[in-house]
């Protein structure tokens, strides 16, 4: 790190801008290639921003190590120039625990990337047509070349499918960090309660608990859901969240004072979300505005259920989250910023203060 500082850097530097996680060495290495670049060159010191999507030591276990990364974290946190951080109660623990003052924090909620959009329901079909062989559901064996399970071409039209099934999407890194179970004992829940609805649950991502939950799966014996672990390319997985019904999010923080970035994916894509409630979690998801929060897998049975179950008293085709509350979520997910607006406002003041 000091060596690409100090001789991977030719030109001249005004600002370092460091991400926390990780703090160490960063954090140091960091101040320390400020003060240095100040003493040794005729221009003015750079200022030191660090950028806060959670707190470094609360990623490690507790106990000696742990209370050694926070010291080391609470020394150096105020020597920096300027923060930025994800949530207000991330704001209101800087000031009040690392004490650094309230002026040189801005608050940049996390936006999602201009990929994560709406998509048309021709580029719906299209991709849903690709990853079809992916989803092998029982229901349905004899589809025709111009189906999917969710949408049809009819006569050159591309239109959402009567009775199509509903759509349920859920990206984890399959860690311990995630209670996997809740999601699974609350669609097996859910599965005794459905008589004509179907859903087909897309479970995305990969990690070291994977092939354990996989296993689990196989042996459930579901009459009305069908669970699919897919691993998609990375253009692929945004259209996957713009054609479900809703979204799953099983991310609880370490520290508990930051946002889950999947949860901002679904909503650029102006997908609901039910989400297991944590400390801050109120910031981004508003419960019966723009999604559900739940906190076991019977609330979450119960909110899916209340969610999914009146497409079936759909008169006409219903494309993904249009339909009772789902279709009020949606639309309150209107007009939320993206990143250059948000840069803009939040986090470009601090670059411009001398």
């Amino acid at each position: 790190l000091f060596h690409t500082l100090f001789l991977g850097i030719k030109s001249p530097v005004d600002f370092v801008l460091v991400q926390n996680p990780p703090a160490i060495p960063l954090l140091l290495v960091s101040f320390l290639y400020c003060q240095i670049l100040g003493l040794v060159t005729d221009r003015k010191k750079p200022k030191l921003i660090v950028d806060w999507h959670n707190l470094g030591y609360s990623m490690i276990d507790p106990g000696f190590i742990q209370l050694l990364a926070r010291l080391y974290e609470r020394a150096m946190a105020p020597l920096a120039d300027g923060h930025l951080c994800v949530t207000s109660a991330m704001k209101e623990f800087l000031i009040n625990d690392m004490k650094i003052i309230e002026d040189k924090i801005s608050i940049l909620y996390d936006c999602p990337p201009s990929m994560f959009q709406p998509l048309q329901l021709s580029d719906q079909h299209e991709f849903l047509s690709r990853i079809q062989k992916s989803l092998n559901c029982h229901w349905e064996k004899d589809l025709l070349k111009t189906q999917t399970f969710f949408t049809e071409n009819v006569n050159g039209k591309i239109i959402s499918r009567m009775n199509r099934p509903v759509l349920v999407t859920s990206s984890t890194s399959w860690t311990e960090d995630e209670n996997f179970d809740i999601l699974l004992d609350a669609l097996i829940t859910l599965d005794k309660r459905l008589k004509t609805l179907r859903i087909i649950v897309c479970l995305t991502g990969k990690g070291p608990m994977k092939q354990f939950y996989e296993e689990k799966i196989s042996r459930l014996h579901f009459k009305q859901i069908s669970i699919h672990t897919l691993w998609l390319e990375p253009g692929d997985y945004p259209r996957l969240l713009a054609c479900a019904d809703v979204g799953i999010s099983l991310h609880t923080s370490t520290s508990g004072l930051d946002l889950p970035m999947k949860i901002l994916d679904l909503f650029g894509c102006k997908t609901p979300v039910c989400a297991i409630d944590f400390e801050c979690l109120s910031e981004l998801v508003h419960d019966n505005v723009n999604g559900r929060v739940f906190a076991s897998s019977d609330e979450l049975a119960n909110q899916l259920y209340s969610l999914l179950i009146p497409i079936c008293d759909s008169k006409q085709p219903s494309e993904p989250h249009s339909f009772g509350n789902l279709a009020n979520y949606s639309t309150n997910l209107d007009g939320r910023p993206r990143w250059e607006e948000n840069w803009k406002m939040h986090a470009l003041p601090l670059f411009c203060t001398k």
